[in-house]
Formats: C-alpha cells, sequence, structure tokens
C-alpha cells in the first residue's frame, strides 16, 4: 500500500516538474523574443519640392437652378409632348392649359366693345343733327339770340355723354386685350433650358393653376455640396480652385471653384463638418445625382524644402529632428537610444489627441490616407550611426510631408524611426509608408494630400 502511495508521489513531481520547466523555458525564449524588438532607423533627405496642401471631400451632383412649371389657368392638359429626360429649351411650348370659360370670356369682350361703339356713334350723330337745327334756328332778332343759347346748351350736355362714350369704347378694348392674353396663355411654355426631371400629368388631366405638370432643371448650373470637416473649415476661402471627379465618369476631372461656405454647421457622431459648395465649370456629361470625389486646393509653394512628417518630434510646443552625422559609420547606441526615446514620446504625443467635444475619446488623427499614398520600400537596413538633436520651425503641411523654413538645409539627413516588428513577415509589411523618401530620398513631383471627409473620418497628423 505504501509503494503505491509512494508510487503516485513521484508520479505528481514529475508532471509538476515537467509543466514548470516548459513553461519557465516558453517564458525564456519564446515569451522574451515576441516583446523583444530591435529599435531600427531609416534617413531620409531634405528635398526641395513643389508641396500643395488639399481638403478632400465627397458630395452629389445637384442643379442650381430648379423650376417647376405651372399652368397660368385651370384647365384640361392638351399638347403635352416632353417626358422625363428630355431636354427642353427657353421658351419653348411645353403644353395647353385649355379653358372654355377663358374663350367665352373673349366672346362677351367682343360683343361688349360691339355695344359701346354703336351708343358712341348714336351719340355723335344725335349731337350732329342737333348743332344742324341750332344752325338753321339763329336770325338777328333777340329770338334768335335766345334759340341759339338754347341750342348751345343743349350742345355742351351731349358733349359729356359722349366724353363717357369714349371711356366706355376704351374700357370694353381693354377687356377684350387681356380676354385675349389670358387665352394666348393657355399654351405654356419652358421658363428656362433645361433637362425635365418630373412629369406629373397625361394629356386630358384637370390642371390646376396652383400646381405643377412638370418640373425642369438647368443642368449648367451644376454644383457638388461637399461636407468639410471643421478641423479644415479655416482654410477654406471662396474662390479657391477645385478638381472634381466623378465615380460614373472615367478620366477626366472636372475644374471647379468655392461658391460658398455655410456658417453653420452640422454634427453627428460628435464630428461636426460645414458644407461647401463647389460649382463646376463646364459640366457636360454630369447628371443629377452622380457621386463626386473633390480636391479643395487651400495651398501650394514651388520648391519647398520638406521631409516626411514621421521624423519630426513634437515636444512642449516645439518641433525636432534627429540629424544623421555623415561622418559616423559605426554604430553609437547613446545616440540611437536619444533617437529612440524621442520617437517613441513622439508615437505617444500623436496617438493620443483630445476631443474636441472633451470626451476623452478624441478622433483617430493618424495619416492614413497619407501612408497609402506614400507606398513604397523604406530601403532596408537599420541605420547604425550618431545623430543629434535640430530644433526646426516648420511652414505648410499635409498628411504626408512638412515644409521645413529654420534649422535644415537640403541635402541634410534625418531619421525616421521604422515601426516595429516582432516578426520578419511583419516588418517587411510595415515598410510600406514612406514610399517617395525610400532609400534616404524622395522622387520629385508635387507632394499633395487628400483629405477624406467621408464618414467623418478625419485624418491628419500635426
Amino acid at each position: 500500500m505504501k509503494s503505491k502511495i509512494v508510487k503516485a508521489l513521484i508520479a505528481c513531481i514529475i508532471v509538476l516538474g515537467v509543466g514548470f520547466g516548459g513553461y519557465y523555458g516558453y517564458n525564456k525564449v519564446f515569451a522574451k523574443k515576441a516583446v523583444t524588438a530591435s529599435v531600427q532607423y531609416m534617413t531620409v533627405t531634405a528635398k526641395k519640392t513643389n508641396l500643395q496642401v488639399s481638403v478632400q471631400g465627397t458630395g452629389a451632383a445637384y442643379a442650381a437652378v430648379t423650376k417647376d412649371v405651372i399652368p397660368n389657368n385651370n384647365g384640361t392638359l392638351k399638347d403635352l409632348t416632353v417626358k422625363v429626360g428630355d431636354t427642353v429649351t427657353a421658351g419653348q411650348k411645353l403644353f395647353t392649359s385649355d379653358s372654355d370659360d377663358l374663350r367665352k370670356t373673349v366672346t362677351t369682350a367682343q360683343n361688349n366693345l360691339s355695344k359701346q361703339n354703336i351708343s358712341l356713334q348714336a351719340d355723335l350723330d344725335t349731337q350732329a343733327a342737333q348743332a344742324a337745327q341750332a344752325a338753321a334756328a339763329q336770325t338777328p332778332q333777340a329770338g334768335g339770340q335766345n334759340g341759339q343759347s338754347s341750342g348751345q346748351s343743349s350742345a355742351k350736355v351731349d358733349d359729356n355723354k359722349i366724353a363717357m362714350d369714349r371711356l366706355n369704347v376704351s374700357d370694353a378694348k381693354n377687356q377684350l386685350s387681356y380676354a385675349n392674353q389670358q387665352v394666348a396663355k393657355m399654351a405654356v411654355t419652358a421658363p428656362i433650358g433645361g433637362i425635365v426631371t418630373v412629369v406629373n400629368n397625361s394629356n386630358g388631366d384637370s390642371v390646376q393653376q396652383s400646381k405643377a405638370v412638370l418640373t425642369i432643371v438647368d443642368t449648367s448650373s451644376m454644383k457638388v455640396k461637399v461636407a468639410v470637416d471643421e478641423l479644415d473649415i479655416e482654410k477654406i476661402k471662396q474662390g479657391q480652385k477645385a478638381e472634381v471627379k466623378f465615380d460614373a465618369i472615367k478620366d477626366k476631372t472636372y475644374e471647379g471653384s468655392v461658391e460658398t461656405i455655410a456658417q453653420t454647421g452640422t454634427t453627428s457622431n460628435n464630428v461636426t463638418t460645414y458644407d461647401v459648395v463647389v460649382a463646376i465649370k463646364d459640366p457636360s456629361g454630369i447628371k443629377l445625382g452622380m457621386n463626386a470625389n473633390v480636391n479643395i486646393q487651400v495651398e501650394s509653394k514651388d520648391n519647398a524644402l520638406v521631409i516626411p512628417s514621421e521624423a519630426i518630434i513634437d515636444r512642449n510646443g516645439n518641433k525636432f529632428v534627429m540629424v544623421a552625422n555623415s561622418d559616423s559609420s559605426s554604430a553609437n547606441s547613446n545616440g540611437t537610444n536619444n533617437a529612440a526615446q524621442s520617437n517613441n514620446q513622439q508615437n505617444q504625443s500623436n496617438n493620443t489627441q483630445p476631443s474636441a467635444n472633451g470626451n476623452g475619446q478624441g478622433r483617430n488623427r493618424s495619416t492614413q490616407n497619407g501612408q497609402g499614398a506614400r507606398n513604397g520600400a523604406y530601403g532596408g537596413a537599420a541605420y547604425a550611426g550618431t545623430s543629434k538633436q535640430v530644433q526646426i520651425k516648420t511652414g505648410m503641411e499635409n498628411e504626408n510631408y512638412v515644409e521645413v523654413t529654420e534649422g535644415l538645409t537640403e541635402g541634410e539627413k534625418v531619421l525616421v524611426q521604422l515601426p516595429q516588428a516582432s516578426s520578419t513577415t511583419n516588418n517587411n509589411a510595415n515598410r510600406n509608408n514612406l514610399g517617395g523618401f525610400g532609400a534616404g530620398g524622395f522622387g520629385g513631383g508635387n507632394m499633395g494630400v487628400q483629405r477624406n471627409q467621408s464618414g467623418g473620418n478625419n485624418t491628419r497628423k500635426n
């Protein structure tokens, strides 16, 4: 019995020993390797290039000028020949709102004018007869004088009546003219040129003066409304140039300009945006509702001295870079460690930024779009040399690059910390962020940036 107990105890001790040893070995060999990663750097050369800063947004095409076409009178719809999608010109006949009542008004006005003309002519004839009688009754005697006086008095009364007859004739003519105008207005013409977007009725329908039969939009007034983030709205100015591209129209860029900037923002999910209307210079080919990508060019500079934004170290409101010593070929752990410490502080500072609404969450301001624009290769090896920290002053900046106005000269090399990785696969994958500056330099040409405003995803590196 004792032998069995001893054997069981020995077996338990062996199992515990194996388990403890395996755990200790795993931590010693594998776990430590998982958290150990050497800090590596690459050097990039400060060079001059054309720097552009732009704000990007999305929106849909709409027409600024839209007209509802309504009848001028109640009636029956006739002669409607246009349909949705048809192009019309200003002044083109669209339909007729036929009305028997208006035609009857014309007939009534014509009859009234005839009556007034007859009445006027009768009074004129009577006046002429009275004048003739007065002339025949005149004699040298006093009686003749009395007769002349009586005739003149009778003719004066007739003059007033004839004056009223003439006014009645004039009114009748005006009434007839107005009635004819109303009949002419039964035929409705296009108030503007454009495309018919809505047709509400068919021939034979009863239409009313207050209800639209169809709608026309002026396609020459095409615009795009872009939601711009509050972080960028101060950069936007009226008249700034913009490039507009539509998903449905391949290989074509439209020229636009900022027309209006909203003064009141719209807040959604703690992100406030402002509507910016961009007018399109030549909107041919654009259809209503097409989705557009808009780049508003807010600033540009030729021959700007630039470095990648990742090289900047922010500390207490000042900006620094680590400048590589060109005459050093051996590793200097102190200098490298200083660079590592500075870049780690930078990364910690950039990873967390306070939210505009104070909720502590903050918006993601990493350079997601900028990294996509800078696809390329780092150039491989870790930097092995001494470096010094240099304070700089900066000017223009975008998602990818920063202009250096003081502290650096063209050709100087600055350090950029490579992303740390625990595996070869991840390390290679992370070497795809600074292609323009790869292998110690960067390509020429314009270095632009797009700020993605859609969906509230705001990306910018300060």
